[in-house]
């Protein structure tokens, strides 16, 4: 009579069964962007390309964007985009390829799931795009093998300039005479050239252009064809001839020269818009005057068919922005699209916060208040004085209180990045050039401390970032070069080029630990919540733990390939929660790493997983660094009882 109840509660303890989500990308928003299209049938689409071979998509004029399954197996610059104005679900995208075999036209034809590089298209890296307004199915592309045209919307290729010129062996823009498609222009980092016969001849037209003039852009006047604007890194250029004959626009500020791209409004023949390294300008009375908008680093733009004043602008760093004015007020538009790397990410007093480096003043340190769901720019280089800061730390009781550093400085900000000052280091008195490598700060309570590991040993110091001390692992080595640094409270793991070392006591002592392994196939190391479990490795060879404090060492495989692991970590809230990345696949261990099982769901679709980070006192997520596509979360399991 009593078997039931027992089997009943058997049965509920069994059903017990984790529940996850998806990968949620969290930003932070913007990045380069370096193309952008409208969809002349459907402007409320647009496509935006970036480096690091990233396409999005937006259905709402730019208010969210979605990131396309784009290739990158091979990393690229996404030159050029367009939308196929015959069917929706064709899109194109010129690609300039990092390495031989990957740049080229790439075609999809089921909204951007699936791309391939026609067989025909043997151009190798592409730079631009057009299609001739009459039948857009009759398209150019400037790649770094010469032009080449396709009769049928980018399916099929064939080459049209001479194999044999090399001065058209590069091809930076292309456009068609609106009234003959027959009559081709082509840009090149050697002045511009002109075919009136379909590609079978070419003649270079620069009369009136300065000698080896790079041409970013062409604009042919589709009532006009005669006019016809090109922008060089020389400057600004009009011809009224056809190319014929070229002048240069004064009106152009001598720091302005590189001029990415020039257009010319679609009603207004006499406003010109010029897209330059330093800003938008604008010219009202053909190209006499101009007048600088704003200082976005432009590197496309386009307009929307049916309200001219609307202008996108796709920038370096910045990402997109959206004008309502005809470009006199501006807003970023980048509600989903990244393109940036993060480097790391801090918790200090309950608040997260994060750095991204080659941003400029678009990027820094980044704080999020809702557990790194969104997020905003707390310091961007200007106001930290720095524009490569590779390291970053939160004080864990103090909120506001970060420490960031490059090579060379190290820096505090007590109120969240809002004013940084940089610290003394100890270099400064002892002489030593020395080059920080690492940043982390252990202890608890008043007893937190900075270490700082760099080229000529580690250091240590107070919260204030006085009285440095030499640590004692140097006392084993000679002033051994710091790798990288990882702590839980008192507990301190330190590798160096040779050793790891580990701490107890927070960094005040330290002992060796016998590892058979070379440090440089180490990537990530894990120290658990409790101090009397394993500490975990992740390594070239696996997955190795040690559960005496580094004294011994086993592999671990249950659940796990053989093969690289590239990065590890405990969750500081959970006990003996461990999550591992191995091969770009996401694992999860309940044992404290003795046993994993694949998390269903845990790629990230085609890109990698840098780095993963568990906050204190945050037990609902884990976060993902990648190399290019900013930071992901992942909710944690919940134990769920199925009925």
């Amino acid at each position: 009579m009593q078997l039931k109840p027992i089997l009943r509660l058997a049965a509920a303890m069994l059903a017990v069964a984790p529940c996850w989500g998806e990968w949620v990308p969290a930003g932070p928003w913007g990045g380069s962007a370096t193309a952008v299209a409208i969809d002349q049938a459907n402007p409320k689409r647009m496509l935006l390309g970036a480096r690091n071979s990233l396409v999005y998509l937006s259905e709402d004029e730019g208010a969210n964007w979605r990131r396309l399954n784009f290739p990158r197996h091979f990393l690229g610059t996404v030159r050029a985009v367009s939308f196929d104005p015959g069917n929706p679900r064709v899109f194109l995208a010129a690609v300039t390829g990092e390495q031989p075999g990957f740049g080229g036209v790439w075609r999809s034809v089921d909204g951007g799931e699936t791309w391939t590089l026609p067989e025909t298209f043997q151009g190798g890296s592409a730079e631009a795009l057009a299609r001739w307004g009459r039948d857009p199915r009759v398209m150019l592309a400037g790649t770094h093998q010469g032009v080449w045209r396709s009769e049928d919307g980018g399916a099929a290729w064939a080459r049209i300039s001479q194999p044999w010129n090399h001065e058209m062996r590069v091809v930076t823009a292309v456009a068609f005479d609106p009234g003959n498609r027959d009559v081709i222009y082509a840009g090149t980092p050697h002045l511009p050239w002109k075919s009136a016969d379909g590609g079978k001849t070419w003649n270079s037209i620069h009369d009136g252009m300065l000698d080896d003039s790079d041409v970013f852009s062409i604009f042919v006047d589709p009532e006009r064809p005669q006019r016809i604007l090109a922008s060089a890194c020389s400057g600004i250029y009009r011809s009224e001839t056809a190319g014929a004959k070229w002048s240069k626009f004064a009106g152009i500020p001598a720091s302005h020269r590189r001029t990415h791209v020039i257009r010319q409004h679609p009603s207004q023949p006499n406003v010109i818009y010029a897209g330059t390294t330093l800003g938008l300008l604008r010219s009202s009375d053909g190209g006499a005057t101009f007048r600088q908008l704003n200082n976005l680093h432009i590197l496309s733009m386009v307009f929307h068919p049916a309200d001219a004043r609307v202008v996108y602008m796709a920038t370096e760093r910045g990402g997109l922005w959206r004008s309502r004015d005809g470009g006199v007020t501006a807003e970023a538009v980048n509600q989903g699209f990244v393109n940036r790397k993060v480097l790391n990410l801090a918790s200090a007093g309950g608040r997260m916060y994060l750095n991204t480096i080659q941003d400029g003043n678009d990027g820094g340190v980044f704080q999020s208040e809702d557990g790194g769901a969104t997020w905003r720019l707390a310091a961007n280089a200007a106001r930290v004085g720095d524009n490569h800061l590779h390291h970053l730390a939160g004080h864990p009781s103090e909120a506001g209180v970060l420490y960031a550093a490059n090579e060379r400085r190290l820096y505090r900000t007590a109120d969240g990045g809002k004013a940084w000052r940089p610290l003394a280091l100890p270099a400064a008195g002892h002489g030593r050039n020395m080059r920080i490598t690492a940043l982390a700060l252990t202890g608890s309570g008043q007893g937190v401390s900075i270490l700082l590991g760099t080229d000529h040993g580690l250091w240590r110091a107070g919260s204030a970032g006085t009285g440095w001390t030499l640590a004692g692992v140097t006392r084993a080595e000679k002033m051994p070069r710091v790798l990288s640094i990882v702590s839980a409270g008192e507990r301190v793991v330190v590798r160096t080029t040779s050793t790891l070392y580990v701490s107890g006591d927070a960094g005040v002592s330290w002992r060796p630990v016998a590892l058979l392994l070379p440090t440089s196939v180490i990537y990530d190391i894990a120290l658990p919540a409790a101090a009397g479990d394993a500490m975990l490795i992740a390594t070239a060879k696996g997955l190795y733990a040690s559960d005496d404090g580094g004294r011994t060492w086993v592999q671990r495989v249950d659940g796990l390939e053989d093969g690289t692991v590239s990065t590890v970590r405990f969750h500081p809230g959970r006990a003996r929660s461990a999550w591992l990345v191995q091969f770009g696949r996401l694992y999860e261990s309940k044992d404290g790493g003795m046993k994993w099982r694949r998390v269903e769901g845990g790629e990230i679709a085609e890109s990698s997983i840098r780095s993963l980070w568990t906050g204190p006192g945050d037990a609902a997520r884990i976060y993902a660094l990648t190399p290019d596509i900013g930071l992901f979360y992942l909710e944690v399991e919940q134990e769920v009882e199925l009925r």
